[in-house]
């Protein structure tokens, strides 16, 4: 995994809860390829997730760009990133779960039975609120400068936002219990469901 903020992986690169571009922008920062699918029509018991391929997108596709402008900052950070990656390899990896449990507890504080509708991370936060119905935005009070875009999305869905001091994760996205639904941007709502 590029970032495990739940705990779940024993091999990450780190545990921070930030934004990958992927989250908001898909297949054309990846190839094409979408995130991952499990729908048991196509996917065997023994099968591994799939995945779709949006040859539609071509025209769109800035997987190079995209990539060029990441490994272009690779000189400015290589020293860092060493050092970094000793100390990495050096910790405990083994996963705790942490993440999970933190949702399941949020379930419980928040009365929510189905725990797909708690979203943790900033990638799936920016996701309920660009996609889904919105029901409550949770963040840790010193994440703020980092998700100043899910303060502002929040802020234009007229989604409220609570401060939750020792938050597992930087900000955590509650989908509406009563209606699980896509939804764009404008909150209307679409047929299909996630």
């Amino acid at each position: 995994m590029l970032a495990d903020p739940g705990h779940c992986a024993a091999m990450y690169g780190t545990r921070e809860d930030y934004l990958i571009p992927s989250a908001c922008l898909n297949s054309t920062v990846s190839g094409l390829v979408s995130r991952t699918v499990f729908n048991t029509e196509f996917i065997g018991p023994d099968d591994f997730h799939g995945a779709k391929f949006y040859h539609q997108l071509r025209g769109d596709d800035v997987s190079r760009e995209f990539l060029a402008a990441v490994s272009g900052h690779f000189p400015t950070v290589e020293s860092f990133a060493r050092a970094e990656a000793g100390t990495l390899m050096a910790a405990d990896r083994t996963p705790t779960w942490a993440g999970r449990l933190a949702v399941e507890s949020l379930g419980r504080e928040h009365g929510i039975d189905d725990l797909n509708l708690i979203k943790p991370g900033v990638g799936e936060t920016t996701r309920v609120l660009l996609r889904r119905v919105p029901w409550k935005i949770l963040v840790r009070p010193d994440a703020a400068p980092e998700i100043a875009h899910i303060l502002l999305l929040a802020q234009q869905r007229g989604v409220p936002v609570l401060e939750v001091p020792h938050l597992s994760f930087s900000c955590v996205g509650l989908i509406d219990p009563t209606f699980s639904g896509v939804s764009g941007a404008d909150g209307v709502t679409a047929a299909a469901a996630l």
